[in-house]
């Protein structure tokens, strides 16, 4: 009776201690094959803090500031209007990546939509508090 249960303890045994399937491929903690599908699309600064605004590959956006950390495990560690630069995990090759900004600058696109407001209120200006439905 005795063998059998060690014989049953050593095949429990890596389920156990977590050990991971020898089939199976080792997880990818790098991502570095990633690196080049993400997209640096723009910046937005809050209170003078900027956060870099960028899509992965999927499609999601996801939003970061200098010191933070982007889902992969990247650190971004510059951060101008024009360039991302992260570090990678420790003994990942590359160390570092760059990203430069993807798409243009536009401003009218805040600018245009009050335009817009204005023409559809036909005055120029927002209603008063206590004028609406009024004319």
């Amino acid at each position: 009776m005795l063998p059998d249960m060690r014989r049953a303890l050593l095949l429990a045994l890596p389920l156990l201690l977590g050990m991971r399937d020898p089939f199976q491929p080792l997880p990818d903690r790098c991502q570095a094959a990633a690196l080049a599908q993400w997209r640096y699309q723009g910046f937005i600064s809050v209170n003078g803090q900027r956060r870099a605004v960028l899509r992965n590959p999927e499609g999601r956006w996801h939003r970061a500031a200098t010191g933070e950390y982007l889902p992969p495990g990247w650190r971004v560690v510059s951060l101008t209007e024009q360039t991302l630069q992260i570090t990678t995990a420790a003994g990942c090759e590359p160390a570092q990546w760059q990203w430069q900004r993807q798409g243009a600058k536009d401003e009218k696109v805040d600018s245009g939509s009050r335009a817009a407001s204005q023409r559809a209120d036909g005055r120029g200006e927002k209603p008063r508090t206590g004028d609406a439905g009024r004319r």
